[in-house]
């Protein structure tokens, strides 16, 4: 089973019409839609925006239905001069928490660079940035290039930045790419990487560039193209893809 995951319904609204047949349940204190596309069972989970709502409904949902994999999916900024427009999209090689760590003279310090780590627990350990699944993003990689093509979009493959305030001037959008490396930013990845971490649960993360990270203008910006245009690279994903995880 897959499990699918985004922050807000409008990002799973697509997917959500597609599955058949529908059943809806609760998980916690949320709707979890499950059902079947293309021959997997899947499962919908909304979130809620942010790292605590994310981390949280995650966790439960991985106590209950033990998926074989998770996909994170919905919207995201892309930082300017990475070569991504609105509507394009953008699969994460890893997630990196951006606010976790200590603001010093001389600049932000992420815990790892002062000698912690973020969890340590029988084993498991967690540090700012955490490697999204390679053998998901590689078997995944050509069914969503070729869908980017067809549709004349661009698909980048790179970091992706956790924040809990979104940059909303092209200062600090440029202080931010140039100290993580990373291609966009989103409120929930990083928390949701480390929960899969911590449960062993493949993890791979798509969005759709909604907006560039600049002096904010609403009127730039595209939520519902975004939203539906991530939504279409999954499907085509999911009608092509036999994935090695669920090989295995």
């Amino acid at each position: 089973m897959i499990a699918i995951v985004a922050a807000v319904p409008e990002e799973t609204a697509l997917l959500r019409r597609r599955l058949f047949p529908c059943e809806v349940r609760r998980c916690g204190h949320r709707d979890l839609y499950c059902g079947s596309m293309f021959g997997h069972k899947l499962t919908v989970l909304h979130t809620g925006i942010g790292k605590i709502n994310a981390a949280s409904a995650v966790t439960v949902m991985l106590e209950r239905e033990k998926p074989e994999m998770l996909i994170l999916t919905g919207c995201c900024g892309a930082y300017p001069g990475q070569g991504l427009a609105t509507g394009d999209l953008l699969l994460a090689t890893e997630e990196i928490s951006a606010d976790e760590g200590v603001l010093t003279p001389e600049g932000f310090r992420d815990f790892g660079s002062i000698g912690f780590t973020l969890l340590r627990s029988k084993g498991f350990e967690c540090r700012s940035r955490c490697t999204v699944e390679s053998r998901l993003r590689e078997s995944a990689l050509p069914h969503l290039e070729r869908f980017a093509v067809e549709g004349g979009l661009h698909l980048k493959s790179g970091p992706m930045v956790t924040v809990s305030t979104c940059s909303g001037t092209l200062q600090s959008g440029r202080e931010l790419q140039q100290r993580t490396g990373g291609l966009g930013e989103n409120m929930e990845g990083a928390a949701v990487a480390q929960v899969c971490e911590q449960y062993q649960v493949p993890f791979l993360e798509l969005r759709g560039v909604s907006n560039l990270v600049e002096d904010r203008d609403l009127s730039r910006w595209d939520l519902e193209g975004a939203a539906g245009g991530v939504q279409q690279a999954l499907m085509a994903l999911l009608r092509g893809w036999f994935s090695p995880i669920l090989r295995a």
